[in-house]
């Protein structure tokens, strides 16, 4: 395929999670549907009230699963696999595109989305790196942040983001997460079903962004700084447009979908 016509940049906005979940898919199945080959979407967006968005196969314990909804916390399935990852004190992205851009695999699509992340953090004079190999104990956490696999970004030997897909026809959807300022605490407590071992018990989790610069950054900075990664990663401008009106109206009659309402209900 060649560069891009349209690549558009969504502006930044905060959704309660289900239409988060919900705009992320509309975008790709209204990709799917359009004739254009070169519907490129960037999305970078918030989480009001925080959330913690589980795999699309992840099962939790009812106690877990409680505690969340407990502690303020919106819990929703995403239509990507995966762990839970909590939305609170960290960016997330989203990016759609042709497989014909990113590649025929699975790996070839995370190195190249996330080439765009580790070039804007390259331009805070941070290195960051993905994964080396796949993390066998992924499938025994709960918790996404508790293994660094091919698809995650790590820095300074800890994760700073975590990343998952969801492929249909030649599209494909990515998303991730990317901390900020998040206590290292704050997942453990909600996951008290979760099962760590005594090392993990002793070191931080994760990596925290804020934690490597001088100073933070508003979402504004964040939002221009992964913007220009991306456009420096696959060599063509992202415009920034809203979402079409398809897209709302598709997102908006699917959004209760992805909502887990209640512990004591199966989601």
């Amino acid at each position: 395929m060649n560069a891009p016509v349209r690549a558009r940049l969504l502006p930044y906005r905060v959704f309660e999670g289900s239409m988060n979940m919900a705009i992320d898919e509309a975008i790709l199945d209204r990709a799917i549907c359009s004739e254009e080959s070169d519907r490129v979407t960037l999305r970078f967006y918030g989480w009001r009230p925080g959330a913690v968005s589980i795999g699309y196969g992840q099962k939790l314990p009812y106690s877990d699963r409680d505690r969340i909804v407990e502690q303020g916390f919106d819990l929703v399935r995403r239509p990507t696999g995966g762990r839970a990852v909590l939305h609170s004190g960290e960016l997330t992205y989203s990016f759609v595109g042709h497989s014909s851009l990113l590649g025929g695999s699975i790996a070839s699509a995370y190195q190249r989305i996330c080439q765009g992340l580790i070039a804007g953090l390259a331009g805070l004079g941070l290195e960051a790196c993905l994964g080396e190999s796949s993390d066998r104990s992924y499938r025994d956490k709960a918790d996404c942040f508790l293994a660094i696999t091919t698809a995650d970004l790590k820095l300074d030997g800890f994760k700073l983001a975590g990343s998952a897909q969801l492929r249909r026809g030649d599209w494909i959807l990515q998303h991730g997460s990317i901390l900020l300022n998040q206590p290292q605490e704050l997942m453990p407590s909600l996951l008290q079903g979760e099962t760590i071992t005594e090392t993990e018990a002793c070191r931080p989790r994760h990596c925290n962004l804020f934690d490597k610069l001088v100073a933070p950054l508003t979402v504004d900075e964040l939002v221009a700084v992964f913007s220009r990664g991306f456009e420096k990663s696959f060599a063509f401008a992202f415009l920034e447009s809203d979402l079409y009106k398809d897209e709302i109206e598709l997102a908006e009659s699917k959004a209760s979908v992805y909502l887990i309402r209640s512990a004591s209900v199966k989601g």
